[in-house]
């Protein structure tokens, strides 16, 4: 069915003249972060060996926690542009072209498949276990603000968001103070934390705080930083508890983070230190 349908947009695509680069993190960045700033293009491009000796490159995207990938272009014209010296040889950045034939399924055709070590491989290696799982019927993307009452952003979200200033979720962010909750779900750890923001940038501005720096200069998300390195905001979640007018006064919003606190007992066994 896969190949049904690339040769639906592309007829000269074969098995053996295309292959498939499954991007995942790089130590540095996710794929799927970069795909959503818009910059997957860009940063597809530079690699460490010569791995696009071919006709056609598929690029995928790991869908975070799931065997899922999804498609974030096809391209031909593979040259190298430049060979830049590194302390083990070369890196190489390449010249490409997206193939406007696939650009209705970009962001939105999501296939399934069980990785195996390599990311750069044959398409006539992972087709037959490679399946169409969904077409989205719209882009991949971090969508319009939800409503306080369903929010639920993980951070990696949080960041492109505050990035790019995404207006819905700044306007309604803005627009109230509150308390929030950040779950940590990193396995055997999960842990809580119960904060308030309040000031004329309400919830937007705290939690700008916290897409930037990962914990807001909170003593004990601070200690996570030290204990797990630079990716410790990776499994966190935000959401909102409770929301205020951004006129309600500091006493009056600490009496609501207290309350909500001692609720959650985030105090005793989270990550509250006062």
């Amino acid at each position: 069915m896969l190949m049904k349908l690339l040769n639906n947009y592309l007829p000269s695509l074969t098995l053996k003249n295309t292959k498939v680069h499954l991007a995942q993190h790089n130590g540095h960045e996710h794929p799927m972060d970069v795909y959503l700033e818009g910059r997957f293009d860009k940063w597809q491009s530079w690699q460490t060996k010569k791995n696009f000796e071919c006709k056609y490159v598929i690029g995928l995207l790991e869908i975070p926690g799931t065997r899922k990938w999804l498609l974030a272009g096809v391209y031909d014209s593979l040259k190298i542009n430049r060979k830049v010296p590194t302390r083990n040889g070369f890196d190489y950045i390449y010249d490409y072209s997206r193939l406007p034939e696939f650009e209705e399924l970009v962001g939105r055709l999501v296939l399934h498949y069980k990785k195996s070590r390599a990311n750069y491989i044959y398409l006539k290696t992972c087709a037959p276990t490679m399946v169409v799982s969904s077409i989205l019927e719209k882009p991949m993307t971090v969508g319009r603000f939800p409503g306080f009452k369903d929010l639920d952003v993980s951070h990696r979200e949080l960041k492109i968001i505050v990035k790019q200033g995404l207006e819905s979720w700044q306007t309604a962010l803005s627009s109230v103070a509150g308390v929030y909750l950040i779950s940590d779900r990193i396995k055997g750890e999960e842990q809580l934390y119960v904060g308030s923001a309040t000031g004329t940038g309400g919830l937007w501005d705290r939690w700008s705080n916290y897409a930037n720096s990962g914990h807001g200069g909170n003593t004990r998300i601070r200690d996570l930083h030290t204990k797990r390195g630079k990716d410790f905001a990776e499994n966190f979640r935000f959401s909102i508890l409770e929301i205020a007018d951004k006129h309600t006064g500091k006493e009056e919003m600490m009496l609501k983070e207290i309350h909500w606190k001692r609720r959650l007992l985030t105090r005793d066994s989270g990550l509250n230190g006062n």
